[in-house]
């Protein structure tokens, strides 16, 4: 009886480790086909998305290219027009007076929609003039300007920027080049509210800050780096009417929260109103840069201001126009005395 009990307890067992494997290879089973049923879903989608990932990538690569291709052109076709009317200039110079004869006036270029406003009243006429708005346009900005009418200027700065700047509105040039392609580095554009005329005291320029460095895509260095600042101070404007020079006297961070103790309104003030105004807007700048520059700014100053992203903020470089008399030399000591703050 006692065997026969042991015997029935023994298959139990066994009959119990059985069904409890055959589960077990059951579970198992099922596991697998759902691995294999989640792959046959997972590796398409894997695949599609590298394919997505390769395609955006090769976008970028060719699209930089073909902004460094253009901008590369008209950097060309600027340079090789601007040697030309150095060298007619120099040429000139050396012929003695009795043989140089006039030239013929040039035909006038059809007036872009930012030439100078109407004649002001007398009683304006001894207003400050900042820009020279009219007359015989630059041979090297004419060229240009007969390929795309809203081309209103060209910025340079050594080793950093060498790129026409435009004037239409705030919207088109950040997704077109200077052909009027579509492209998401856009062109370099004068804010729409700083139109360029005689009177504009502080002229605002907005860029992408792309990647791959085009456009305004360097100048997140004048931020990171002193030495960087200090290697590249001096700004060249070239107008349609004539070559402008700056140098930089504050590299700023601003928030776009108004009501962040660091927000400045750098973007509403293309004239000032009283030379009190423009003190305190200057000090402004002067007391939330990155860097305590000596170089003093005064209310009979032309000021030009270069706008880009930097993450959630802006980055805004302010440059001051050289004055007449002063040197490169002397601007070069000051900078060098630049500190970070």
């Amino acid at each position: 009886m006692k065997k026969h009990r042991r015997r029935l307890s023994s298959f139990r067992r066994q009959q119990t480790l059985g069904e409890f494997t055959l589960r077990q290879q059951r579970s198992s089973r099922h596991r697998r086909a759902e691995q294999r049923d989640r792959l046959r879903v997972l590796v398409p989608l894997l695949v599609a998305l590298m394919l997505l990932s390769l395609v955006m990538i090769a976008g970028i690569l060719l699209r930089s290219v073909r902004t460094r291709r253009l901008n590369e052109e008209l950097a060309a076709i600027h340079a090789g027009q601007t040697e030309a009317g150095l060298s007619a200039s120099a040429a000139e110079e050396a012929l003695p007076a009795s043989t140089i004869r006039p030239t013929a006036e040039p035909e006038p270029t059809a007036e872009p929609e930012f030439t100078a406003e109407p004649s002001p009243a007398p009683q304006e006429a001894t207003a400050a003039r900042f820009h020279q708005v009219g007359g015989t346009p630059l041979a090297h900005m004419e060229t240009l300007y007969n390929q795309n009418h809203d081309l209103i200027g060209w910025l340079s700065i050594s080793e950093v920027i060498d790129l026409p700047v435009m004037y239409r509105d705030n919207r088109y040039y950040l997704t077109h080049d200077f052909n009027k392609n579509k492209n998401t580095a856009g062109t370099l554009f004068l804010d729409v509210n700083h139109r360029f005329t005689e009177k504009t005291q502080n002229l605002l320029l907005h860029g992408h800050n792309m990647k791959d460095g085009t456009m305004f895509g360097r100048l997140v260095h004048y931020f990171q780096d002193i030495d960087y600042y200090r290697s590249h101070p001096f700004v060249r404007f070239d107008t349609l009417w004539e070559t402008e020079e700056y140098v930089i006297f504050a590299v700023l961070r601003v928030p776009l929260d108004v009501y962040d103790e660091r927000f400045i309104n750098y973007y509403s003030h293309p004239t000032f109103a009283s030379d009190a105004s423009f003190d305190a807007y200057v000090r402004q700048l002067q007391l939330n840069s990155a860097y305590a520059v000596p170089i003093d700014v005064k209310p009979s100053d032309a000021l030009l201001t270069l706008s880009t992203c930097i993450d959630e903020d802006r980055l805004v470089i302010v440059c001051r126009r050289i004055r007449d008399g002063e040197t490169r030399t002397r601007l070069n000591e000051l900078v060098r005395l630049a500190q970070r703050q």
